[in-house]
């Protein structure tokens, strides 16, 4: 998998592979399918610099995996800003507060399953570009076909169309959509929660057909990109998306 450079507004889309399904089914159970895929295709982030991790901190459930996401051999320090005192950020900030970094000093930004929970999407955008080198990166990883969830709240499920216009608003211009996304299968299964006995082995099942179903319509792996309507992209449990900072 590599990052689409084109900034076209097409939803890239890692095709499922044998290799891949049996990956998913390995995980099936441990984690949600969701987060199968972010931790798969973060790995391909290539961080390096100063790095601002916006909803992040050294003891959130992914904080193990920070490493693998950092391209091999370049320096790399990371901060961290969020609400929330138990995940331990370099800042802890108010809901909808001011980042207390100065201006320009950040290589990227990073930020996972965090924008659906603000409200004032735009402003906290404006706050990110502002501490945000020039031409450095902003890579969001937010939810699409996926359940109601708190913390402190949940507000938003963006198409990639919004987020692009968003950016756009905000001073950054769009490198990359990806869906993250196995399958319509998957997705229901992800969506409901599978309520009731033998959650994993259905949830296997429904991983099995969508790689089935992925190899009768494409034949083989790979990537393709497709307009975000497209029938194989447009059931995606979430969407990472890079852009740059102008």
């Amino acid at each position: 998998m590599r990052e689409f450079q084109d900034g076209s507004g097409l939803v890239g889309f890692d095709i499922p592979t044998f290799r891949r399904l049996l990956h998913m089914l390995k995980r099936a159970g441990t984690i949600s399918t969701l987060r199968c895929l972010e931790y798969e295709r973060l790995k391909f982030l290539g961080l390096e610099g100063l790095v601002l991790d916006f909803g992040g901190g050294s003891r959130t459930n992914y904080s193990q995996h920070v490493k693998e996401w950092i391209k091999p051999g370049a320096p790399f320090e990371y901060e961290s800003a969020n609400i929330d005192p138990s995940t331990e950020p370099t800042y802890l900030v108010e809901p909808d507060g001011p980042l207390p970094c100065a201006d320009h000093r950040y290589d990227a930004v990073v930020s996972f399953n965090t924008f659906e929970h603000v409200y004032q999407g735009k402003e906290t955008l404006i706050k990110l570009q502002r501490v945000l080198k020039k031409s450095g990166r902003l890579h969001f990883i937010v939810p699409f076909i996926f359940r109601v969830h708190g913390h402190p709240s949940d507000y938003i499920r963006g198409t990639p169309a919004y987020w692009q216009t968003l950016l756009d608003e905000c001073g950054f211009t769009l490198i990359s959509t990806t869906a993250l996304l196995w399958g319509p299968y998957s997705t229901a299964c992800s969506v409901t929660g599978l309520p009731g006995p033998f959650k994993r082995t259905r949830t296997r099942i429904a991983l099995t057909i969508d790689y089935l179903l992925a190899r009768w319509k494409f034949r083989k792996g790979g990537e393709a990109k497709f307009n975000q309507d497209h029938p194989a992209v447009r059931c995606a449990l979430g969407y990472l998306i890079s852009a740059r900072r102008e």
